[in-house]
């Protein structure tokens, strides 16, 4: 067996590549240029016996995808060259690059407001979701665990829209739903 590929410059994993050498598999992707943006890099895995395949050139054989791949290559330099140039012209004609453009606030995020819209809403939730668990309560539900399994088999996403209801979870929904933390009486 060969010894592994180089894909300095490339897209391919190395664990793609370990795959396929050890299944005789085919590397295919859905365009040449993400399996590796060097031509040398290609032509090293193709010499190393990886089977390679893109999605957006069927037909094309080894050599084919070698020729597509240094064109590529050849491109993507020459768009690097275009734009290091036209960055240059514009930093002289005095445009500054980079750096902040305006676009941001001059004042940074505000915590305690969106703390408080935090607690608004899930205060909100909490009163929504305690008319379910008193609905469940008049179905005979007593313990918090039996309130949490009628409101699983309910399908009520809990609290944070998700996830399972637990007992605990029927309990801070209750909390939060009295405004002054206590527990109802029933329990």
């Amino acid at each position: 067996m060969s010894p592994p590929a180089r894909t300095t410059g490339g897209l391919v994993s190395g664990a793609a590549l370990t795959r396929c050498r050890q299944l005789g598999a085919v590397l295919v992707a859905a365009r040449l240029d993400r399996i590796t943006r060097r031509a040398r890099t290609l032509s090293q895995l193709l010499e190393d016996g990886v089977s390679i395949r893109a999605a957006d050139m069927p037909g094309a054989d080894d050599l084919m995808m070698r020729v597509y791949a240094a064109m590529a290559q050849k491109e993507r330099e020459l768009i690097a060259e275009r734009t290091r140039a036209a960055l240059a012209a514009a930093k002289a004609r005095g445009k500054a690059l980079g750096g902040d453009r305006g676009y941001r606030s001059g004042v940074g995020p505000n915590t305690a407001a969106a703390a408080e819209a935090r607690r608004e809403a899930a205060e909100r939730a909490a009163h929504r979701l305690a008319l379910e668990v008193n609905a469940a309560r008049e179905e005979g539900a007593r313990s918090l665990a039996e309130l949490a399994r009628v409101l699983n088999g309910r399908c009520v996403p809990s609290p944070r829209g998700s996830g399972r209801w637990t007992h605990a979870t029927v309990a801070r929904v209750l909390q939060r739903a009295h405004s002054d933390g206590s527990m109802p009486s029933a329990f």
